[in-house]
């Protein structure tokens, strides 16, 4: 059994190097996510139909292309380049910088041909820089340690930096419109901003020389040998879910005003803030003794139920107070998504035990190949359910019969999509026992990696 004294602690260098990592994949990321949807369907308007057709290419495109920038990574020539990871993230970030400019500046205001091509062109670039760029800095965190808890302090430090400076531009970003050219100046400063700090995460990041002579298998048997892992498989079916709500609840953040009232942004990151970190400490805190599965189990059941009964009262007494309570409860008993992120990085371990080589950047892609659809879907999914529900884009005020189709967005459908997401949980393998015993045959595997670097 590994105690402790044994720990693979991570460096303070690269704990906040990786933290820093956050910072640049927050205000990029996270603002696309929040104000991409507004911009095309709110402002200009773009017709239902060619946004839901946008999500489709947006959707297959970037989805294909996540296993082949994972397998880019994983068999980069160490030897030429000086790293597999670190190189991505050094040269990648002033490009993707640059993609996330191209989303801000509209191509016309009133040609709904020229709106389409920007729309997908823009978002389709700006996610295969996301993917190559986020995809190697993920895959650092587990080859920098093996510990479970390092893994998590490492993940939640990242969470709060990323909270940190990207909250403060969210709080800015709420309510301006995409289209002002206030929006657009602070766009430019993201995305500077964001460069810098990626260059900072490359600098004091370190890749451990034991992997670097891993001879990683050829595209089509890397597929294959990730597809073989049944825990890896589970998870994708639960990470789909978690994507699927995670795409409506940032995206559609706009509409949460109709529902919570004024400063409905405020409030909404007061309690993602306050409640959401907090219910993350406490899960971190609760995993020596529950563990991960369990404490997600638990607390998502929890969710469930409290989410249909926050649902229902609303529908029958529409008041933004019940709103509120309803918001507390998801964010308060999701805080289990701490582990979401960690629990993937299980199955790469796995997979080095059975193959004696690491290729995060493989199961990161492969992830991101079942998982990106639920990206478009959830977008696909809402703009239906508005459409159904007789929303109308730009409005300041909605009919009742919107306002019950946007209940069912934030409440109904996160209720049963965390419900599907228990049932893949409740089937992944490694927990308890096993992987107890997983954990002390991978740091035999690591022991011996060192001692022939030594030789």
């Amino acid at each position: 059994m590994l105690s402790d004294t044994k720990k693979d602690k991570l460096s303070s260098r690269n704990l906040w190097g990786y933290a820093i990592g956050a910072i640049p994949a927050g205000l990029l990321a996270y603002v696309f996510s929040l104000k991409y949807v507004e911009l095309f369907y709110d402002d200009l308007q773009l017709l239902p139909g060619l946004f839901i057709i946008g999500q489709i290419i947006y959707m297959t495109i970037n989805a294909l292309n996540d296993p082949f920038l994972g397998q880019l990574s994983d068999r980069t020539n160490r030897k030429k380049w000086g790293s597999r990871r670190i190189i991505y993230i050094k040269y990648g970030a002033p490009i993707w910088a640059l993609t996330f400019l191209l989303v801000w500046f509209p191509w016309s205001f009133d040609n709904q041909l020229v709106i389409f091509l920007h729309y997908v062109i823009s978002i389709c670039l700006f996610d295969t820089m996301l993917t190559l760029v986020v995809l190697v800095w993920m895959a650092l965190l587990p080859e920098m340690t093996s510990d479970i808890d390092e893994r998590n302090k490492g993940h939640f430090l990242s969470l709060v930096f990323g909270a940190i400076f990207v909250v403060p531009f969210f709080l800015i970003l709420g309510d301006m419109k995409p289209t002002s050219q206030s929006f657009q100046f602070l766009m430019i400063i993201i995305a500077v901003v964001s460069t810098l700090f990626l260059w900072l995460t490359a600098y004091l990041c370190e890749e451990k020389p034991e992997y670097q002579k891993d001879e990683v298998f050829p595209f089509w048997k890397s597929v294959k040998e990730t597809l073989k892992l049944r825990s890896f498989l589970v998870f994708v079916g639960f990470n789909f879910c978690s994507t699927f709500l995670s795409s409506i609840g940032l995206s559609y953040l706009f509409l949460w005003a109709f529902i919570l009232g004024d400063n409905s942004t405020i409030l909404y990151f007061i309690i993602f803030i306050l409640v959401g970190y907090g219910s993350n400490i406490l899960c971190m805190k609760l995993r020596p003794k529950w563990g991960m599965r369990k404490i997600i189990l638990r607390f998502g059941l929890v969710k469930v139920v409290l989410s249909f009964v926050s649902f229902f009262s609303l529908v029958l007494i529409q008041n933004s107070m019940i709103a509120i309570i309803g918001l507390i409860i998801a964010t308060f008993f999701g805080g289990y998504g701490v582990f979401v992120v960690p629990i993937m990085y299980l199955s790469a371990d796995e997979d080095e035990i059975n193959q004696g080589i690491r290729r995060e950047g493989m199961f990161l892609g492969m992830n991101a190949l079942f998982t990106k659809p639920a990206n478009s879907l959830g977008p696909i999914v809402a703009t239906l359910l508005l459409e159904v529900f007789l929303y109308v884009p730009g409005s300041v005020t909605q009919s009742a019969t919107t306002l019950i189709g946007i209940d069912i967005l934030f409440l109904l459908i996160p209720a049963i999509v965390t419900g599907i997401s228990l049932i893949f949980m409740y089937y992944y393998p490694l927990h308890g026992e096993k992987l107890k015993e997983m954990r002390e045959k991978l740091e035999v595997i690591h022991m011996d990696k060192r001692q022939k670097m030594k030789s």
